[in-house]
């Protein structure tokens, strides 16, 4: 058997990792070598398959034809590789969980209960690993991920955690305790902003025709969004597992009775032929556990600091699920 025709190692790998990041720059620095030679490798490769890879779309490095084909192949063939040599220093290490999850979902929720299954499981190592892109469970190192998105993810093994709602929140010290009663009240209010959490949506819902608010202080992280909130700076639309905690200490009140339901949901995600699938389901138990016991504290009706006195014209909707009401990006998990 000869292998002439077949690359080295290292030239697949440099156009896999470009290929995933579509991005030279990303591709080198996660593989430890310069921008240059990766540019090296992919020429070099292109070379020898008599064919252009990659190709310019815009300002955009977008892969040809030829391109999706091969890497498709090549992450196959290095799986396969992978598999071949995990031998016994692989199985030894499923004391080590490797998990990819949310920023925001890390701070709000996970690492104030973290303690409890470290109690549990003394043994076993937790690898967290906080980012906003879609963890690539093939390739990147990740056994387990908690994603926040629509489900319907295509390979993996995939079990629903939790439905997710908005409802606004502020602190209890916000203008003094003056809190909006009145959907206009809360319109005219210092509301803070998330790009990918808009208020129109929750204000829709709760029956009012108010536009998007254009101004005011604009997060993308949803933790720091709540932060911002519970050191009143203005009133938050809020996930109800991200706000639990805080509505339970006393650190942030929740406002009017609506909440909206989102279209995305968190979701645990893992590989069917993870080496670690016992593991995984430790994990996966524990999570649920944890879930159960928190679900319904900010989801009932909860006691405000001063009774609403709405008008009619002025009082929430019930709430209705609404087809869109709050969609932000599918492709990847939507970002903390």
């Amino acid at each position: 058997m000869t292998s002439s025709h077949i690359p080295p190692l290292q030239l697949l790998r440099g156009f896999e990792a470009a290929a995933r990041h579509l991005s030279f720059t990303r591709a080198a620095a996660e593989l430890h070598i310069t921008h240059g030679a990766i540019s090296h490798q992919i020429r070099a490769l292109e070379a020898q398959l008599r064919t252009k890879l990659f190709r310019r779309q815009g300002r955009q490095m977008v892969l040809t034809e030829r391109g999706q084909v091969l890497v498709l192949q090549i992450r196959q063939g290095l799986r396969l590789l992978e598999r071949a040599f995990e031998g016994t220093a692989r199985r030894s290490r499923t004391d080590v969980l490797t998990v990819s999850l949310l920023p925001a979902f890390a701070a709000r929720w996970l690492i104030p209960r973290i303690g409890s299954f470290q109690a549990k499981h003394p043994n076993l190592q937790l690898n967290l690993r906080t980012t906003t892109e879609l963890a690539n469970l093939e390739s990147d190192g990740v056994d387990i991920a908690i994603r926040y998105g629509p489900g319907g993810w295509v390979g993996v093994q995939q079990e629903k955690l939790i439905n997710e709602s908005v409802f606004p929140v502020c602190s209890p010290q916000y203008r003094n305790g003056d809190h909006p009663r009145t959907l206009s009240e809360l319109a005219s209010a210092d509301l803070l902003l998330n790009p990918h959490q808009p208020w129109e949506p929750w204000f829709n819902a709760a029956g009012a025709d108010i536009r998007e608010p254009s101004r005011g202080t604009s997060y993308t992280d949803a933790a720091l969004l709540l932060e911002a909130a519970a050191e009143g700076h203005g009133i938050a639309l809020a996930r109800a597992t991200l706000a639990a905690d805080d509505i339970r200490s006393g650190r942030l009140v929740r406002l009017f009775d609506c909440a909206v339901p989102d279209e995305y949901a968190y979701f645990l995600v893992w590989r069917a032929d993870s080496p670690k699938l016992k593991t995984i389901a430790l994990f996966r138990d524990w999570i649920l556990r944890q879930l159960e016991s928190n679900e319904g504290v900010v989801l009932g009706r909860q006691t405000r600091s001063r009774p609403s006195n709405r008008s009619a014209a002025d009082s929430p909707a019930p709430i209705k699920p609404r087809r869109g009401a709050s969609k932000r990006i599918g492709a990847r998990e939507a970002p903390a």
